[in-house]
């Protein structure tokens, strides 16, 4: 205790006025031992008073008892462990704590006087029930008794009956080298007994039933287990002796035994889903509590966990209060889209078609915030946006399911999305299906500005993302942004943002990709994240300037070029790690410019990792040579990933590699 060290170095540098030094050493030895007395005690104090109420509570009883030689440790039906103590240290004025025969909390400071009740302004304190409270104690830095009524936040002091005199924990030794904090401790034909101290205080008796137990593991009790909406988790419980169980749980939510042969002891918890009632702190009441009552014959006992819902965004509800919602960059609220067609979608009981919001003609900007996890929404054929389409998963804790059919054609306007699964899996190169978004369909220069993917997973890639379909008469964008986002490849030789052969080079400015991670469960060769392809001539020279910053590649190999375009006038690719695992049997290459152009090239801080030939800075074919010191890569020594999970894109980085790669939680 901090306080009764400060009161111990108070003390040893008052005794150095004294001038024999065997009595200075003497006198410290002694304090040094009351000092740790007085620690000592005070721990006794609040773990015999924690126990105290947790005995006295009405239906209690012990399922397990280990004696020592001056303690028991106690493991309760509640599922907690308490520790009495028996004896006090010697020559320490140490309060000696009880419950009376009507349930007060008392306290004791010397065998020739009587208990006295414990008061908060006035009023006696309850061991037990609604109005129960828990004192804890503690020692002033000058040595005085002090006590606490809300778990050690404040303190006062304890004063003598009737007098303003505070107690002493250092008194002149007038407490018996043999106060107790109960007169006896026994146990008696499978019950422990409690004598407690005190002319006035009852004897507690606790059954002892060990063959009887409903109990989840101590770090489950210690913490509010959270969940996100819909999640579903698994509690291994202790069941022994148990006859019959009840389970109560707060509403919306679902717990029940699993059937499974082998898992009979294992509890399911499903939290509920969006529509259901949601909460998002729990509190010790029954609103939060999953509770089992267990019985056998006639006893039973109650097992506790507390739950609650993660606390969780809801983008419509900030939206409606007009806060920003950031999309790649790009802000969204209601000043901004206060014509906007906005809808609330939700897949939770069928999948759900978007068809009706997209058309060559759309006369405002639509905004979709979708919800629902148990089904999909779709697209069935072609679809044109000639207008802002937003797309936002309504909460941050569940991302909906989008699975297109057909290609998107961008016609006008902006296409944004956030916190959104794309699942490509039906894109597959058949009619109208070897794309995602298709530039086949822009009215006029600079109509279609901006495609943000933000916060999202894409599935199941098997054909580009972005196609421009290179015709003299359609015009290219402003801005592609994708950020924060997983991606899922499982196709070889292809361009992620395939602007192809497009003539309007001018109009793409910018590219950013920033901290996604893209993976394959095996390596794909020829990858590209983004490809203007050769033979062709372009009607307006490429000015775009690329960041593709603190990604994770995962099995991408770019022996067809990660970056390949016309010519721009900037390209960074840094803070990046490329790991292929295991090694192929390939070269990989950052970039080629097609055109001699002078862009700032920043392309030498990131991470590689594997294969069986070198990694290098470009391709031999490009027409900008930067840096000019060579083109070899030194691969990192050790893998940059220790932990491989493809099923769900998650890829723990190693400790060395700190600053590099993607922070996608």
């Amino acid at each position: 205790m901090k306080k009764v060290w400060s009161m111990f170095m108070l003390l040893a540098v008052c005794l150095v006025a004294c001038t024999n030094i065997d009595d200075l050493e003497d006198d410290v030895d002694a304090l040094k031992k009351r000092v740790t007395a007085l620690e000592t005690q005070v721990r006794d104090i609040n773990s015999n008073t924690e126990a105290l109420r947790e005995l006295y509570n009405e239906g209690t009883f012990i399922t397990n008892i280990e004696e020592k030689s001056d303690s028991y440790t106690l493991t309760l039906s509640n599922g907690k462990t308490v520790n009495l103590y028996m004896k006090n240290d010697n020559n320490l004025l140490c309060p000696i704590i009880g419950i009376d025969s009507e349930g007060y909390w008392t306290v004791l400071y010397n065998k020739n006087e009587t208990p006295e009740r414990l008061t908060v302004n006035g009023q006696p304190v309850k061991a037990n029930g609604e109005s129960g409270k828990t004192p804890t104690f503690n020692v002033d830095s000058e040595g005085y008794w002090q006590v606490s009524y809300d778990e050690g936040k404040n303190y006062e002091y304890i004063y003598k009956e009737g007098t303003t005199d505070k107690v002493s924990a250092t008194g002149d030794g007038s407490a018996p080298a043999e106060d107790k904090n109960f007169k006896s401790v026994t146990v008696e034909n499978n019950e422990l007994v409690l004598v407690l101290a005190g002319e006035d205080a009852p004897t507690i008796r606790i059954p002892i039933i060990s063959d009887f137990e409903c109990s989840f593991a101590a770090e489950d009790l210690e913490q509010i287990q959270e969940f996100s909406a819909g999640e579903t988790k698994e509690f291994t419980m202790t069941m022994r002796g148990v006859k019959n169980t009840m389970i109560t749980a707060p509403e919306g939510w679902s717990a029940k035994f699993s059937k499974e042969a082998g898992k009979e002891n294992v509890l399911i918890v499903t939290a509920p889903a969006s529509s259901a009632k949601m909460m998002t702190r729990a509190t010790a009441d029954n609103s939060t509590d999953i509770a089992i009552l267990a019985t056998s014959g006639k006893y039973a006992m109650i097992a506790k966990i507390q739950v609650s819902i993660k606390n969780r965004t809801d983008y419509k509800a900030d939206f409606d209060h007009g806060k920003d919602i950031t999309i790649g960059g790009i802000t969204i609220n209601n000043q901004i889209y206060s014509d906007a067609d906005i809808q609330i979608l939700d897949a939770t009981d069928a999948d759900v078609a978007l068809d009706t919001y997209f058309s060559a003609t759309m006369s405002k900007p639509v905004i979709l915030f979708l919800t629902g996890t148990a089904h999909n929404f779709t697209t069935t054929g072609v679809k044109s946006i000639s207008n802002d389409v937003i797309i936002i998963g309504r909460y941050d804790d569940e991302q909906v399911t989008l699975r297109p059919i057909n290609c998107w054609k961008s016609c006008k306007g902006k296409l944004l999305f956030k916190n959104i699964k794309i699942d490509l899996s039906d894109l597959n190169g058949g009619s109208n299906a070897g794309y995602f978004i298709n530039n086949a369909g822009v009215i006029s220069k600079g109509d279609f500005t901006d495609i943000c993917i933000d916060n999202c997973l894409i599935a199941n890639v098997l054909k580009p993302i972005y196609y421009d379909a290179a015709q003299k008469t359609y015009f290219g964008i402003d801005n592609i942004s994708v950020q924060d986002t997983r991606i899922e490849v499982n196709a070889i030789k292809i361009a992620l943002i395939n602007i192809y052969k497009g003539f309007n080079l001018g109009d793409y400015k910018t590219f950013n990709f920033k901290n996604n991670i893209v993976y394959s469960q095996t390596p794909q060769e020829g990858v590209q994240i983004l490809n203007w392809a050769t033979g062709n001539i372009p009607l307006s020279d490429g000015v775009l300037s690329a960041e593709i910053i603190n990604n994770t590649f995962v099995n991408m190999i770019g022996s067809n070029i990660f970056f390949r375009y016309q010519k721009g006038t900037s390209l960074t690719i840094s803070k990046n790690i490329f790991d292929v695992s295991p090694e192929a049997e390939f070269g990989s290459y950052y970039y080629s410019f097609l055109e001699s152009c002078t862009p700032q090239i920043d392309v030498t801080d990131n991470i590689v990792y594997g294969l069986t030939k070198n990694w290098n800075y470009y391709h031999t074919s490009s027409l900008v040579k930067e840096p000019t010191s060579g083109n070899n890569i030194t691969k990192h020594a050790t893998a940059p990933i220790t932990q491989y999970d493809y099923v769900n894109g998650i890829f723990t980085l190693a400790s060395d590699v700190a600053g590099y790669g993607a922070t996608i939680e």
